[in-house]
């Protein structure tokens, strides 16, 4: 790329600002501001190794806000934390996670100096239900608590899982960890009405969670599953009166904490076929533990 663009302001060595027909955005690479001067034009780099470019107007400012905020030696080890993680997961992550995650960990090291606990009421549903994203944030975490030789508790893994989840799926991070507080409300509702203790780290317990999510994501953005059950809806419920209770129920608590439109019959159904599989499977495990 040959055309040059005027730098607007130059943040440190690894950043700087580049007005591009009229758009400011944000370059971040180790050295790529080096040498460089505010009001100078410069080629936008192609081959330098390492660049990402921020381009949403508050994701810029709110970057300026972190750099002001924070050591930069800490905002770069995290910015090579990141370009590691665009790598593994090879996709590209949302720009966001430049604000949202180097500021999360900034908040968490200072707690953790403090002598502060970081609770993680939502741990084991997040491994379960990212457990990819859970395995990539403990390697952020390990390489902070090597950098900075500070323990990190695994629920603060929890919470980096969630904010790699949202930047790998250009999701909200809100909507991530609501999510998780629903489906954890479920599976306690489910544990007191059946009077059992559900393991999360099961694959039944894992299959129930994901089909939950996506229950979640299509009442937010009012979709409908194909379910494939047909007339099988009515022999489910029928077949399996007290899960069809209960799917009721649980229908009833992600419509309180949603506010959207009722569930259909047959996502009903489909509901109730994996309250009584995952049912089934703690009826069964349990049968083993006394054998």
């Amino acid at each position: 790329m040959n055309e040059k663009y005027l730098i607007t302001k130059i943040l440190n060595n690894n950043c700087m600002i580049i007005d591009m027909d009229g758009t400011e955005k944000l370059f971040l690479g180790k050295g790529v501001a080096f040498g460089k001067k505010n009001g100078e034009y410069c080629a936008v780099p192609s081959e330098v190794d390492k660049i990402f470019v921020i381009e949403e107007k508050r994701n810029v400012a709110d970057y300026q806000q972190l750099l002001d905020k924070n050591d930069e030696i800490f905002v770069s080890f995290c910015e090579d934390l990141i370009w590691e993680l665009s790598r593994q997961v090879q996709t590209e992550l949302n720009e966001r996670i430049h604000v949202s995650l180097i500021d999360h960990l900034a908040c968490t090291i200072r707690r953790l100096r403090l002598g502060e606990q970081i609770i993680n009421p939502f741990l084991q549903e997040t491994e379960t239900l990212y457990r990819r994203e859970f395995i990539l944030a403990k390697k952020i975490c390990n390489a902070l608590e090597k950098q900075y030789q500070i323990k990190i508790p695994e629920g603060e893994t929890g919470f980096v899982a969630i904010h790699i989840h949202s930047a790998m799926y250009n999701g909200d991070l809100r909507d991530a960890l609501k999510s998780n507080r629903i489906c954890s409300r479920v599976l306690r509702f489910l544990e007191s009405e059946l009077r059992i203790t559900i393991d999360r780290r099961t694959l039944d317990c894992s299959r129930f969670m994901v089909h939950l999510t996506y229950l979640i994501k299509r009442i937010q953005t009012g979709q409908t599953a194909e379910t494939g059950l047909g007339e099988m809806a009515d022999l489910i419920i029928h077949k399996y009166p007290e899960s069809y209770r209960l799917s009721k129920e649980t229908a009833r608590i992600l419509n309180k904490e949603i506010k959207k439109a009722a569930i259909s019959e047959e996502e009903l159904a489909f509901l109730t076929m994996h309250i009584e599989r995952l049912s089934q499977s703690v009826g069964r495990s349990a049968d083993n533990k006394t054998e």
